[in-house]
């Protein structure tokens, strides 16, 4: 009799002392979160975190992705990034990154700078002094049976002004490309709130480094690829 009861209540016992820290539902995620978050979320995924001793919970609020740390006895919730010294990476930021999803006929191309003509398509996040964005801009030109979209996304005060020279010049694509060759352009003079606006996308999308790659499949891909990695990427993302 004393044998059974044992039995009965280990488990029990195992669950009410240790059960929190084998699985977090959906369920409690959102009950715990609702209190922080004074909009509308969902949970998109849950799973332990870098941290030890917390959940990693990844919250849909709109269009954004927003990572929350709980940790494993539900009282403590933090809100920030986590940095790894040993690797000197951002852990969140690069979790983000992976989690990032475009679909490529969202993208406003009207704010964009068209090269060439086909079937395929790109849309590249290009800063105009960046020199690895001029070395791309050089090959994607080579590039058959391609059209690109170049955003605009200067990474400093000194791209920024250089851009809205671009997007005001009659002819955007000649002047990009004299500002990649140092060339310096007439002030602006028109309405430059495209530029705002790929700004805006790009810091969603956790754009924070140039050329900056969206493929047709709604992949990302960060800094100068190589000729032929980029046409088989190309084939990959279009089927063509």
């Amino acid at each position: 009799m004393k044998r059974t009861t044992v039995s009965i209540f280990f488990p029990f016992l195992v669950l009410l002392l240790f059960g929190k820290s084998f699985a977090l539902t959906n369920e409690e995620a959102t009950h715990i979160l609702k209190d922080y978050i004074k909009t509308e979320f969902r949970i998109l995924e849950m799973k332990e975190a870098p941290l030890e001793g917390f959940w990693e919970v990844v919250c849909g609020i709109g269009q954004d992705r927003v990572i929350l740390y709980v940790d494993k006895n539900l009282r403590f919730i933090i809100s920030g990034q986590i940095l790894d010294r040993q690797t000197k990476r951002n852990l969140t930021l690069d979790r983000l990154k992976d989690l990032r999803t475009v679909d490529p006929s969202t993208l406003p191309v009207e704010n964009a700078i068209p090269m060439g003509e086909g079937r395929r398509k790109l849309y590249v996040f290009t800063d105009p002094q960046c020199h690895f964005c001029f070395q791309l801009h050089e090959e994607l030109k080579q590039i058959k049976d391609l059209q690109v979209f170049f955003f605009l996304y200067p990474l400093a005060p000194a791209s920024y002004e250089k851009a809205k020279s671009i997007w005001c010049s009659k002819d955007r694509a000649k002047a990009l490309e004299e500002t990649y060759q140092g060339k310096e352009l007439k002030p602006p003079s028109c309405d430059t709130t495209a530029i705002n606006k790929n700004m805006e996308i790009g810091r969603r999308l956790f754009v924070d480094s140039t050329p900056t790659l969206l493929f047709q499949n709604g992949k990302i891909v960060e800094g100068y690829v190589l000729p032929d990695a980029l046409e088989n990427l190309l084939k990959l993302s279009s089927g063509l």
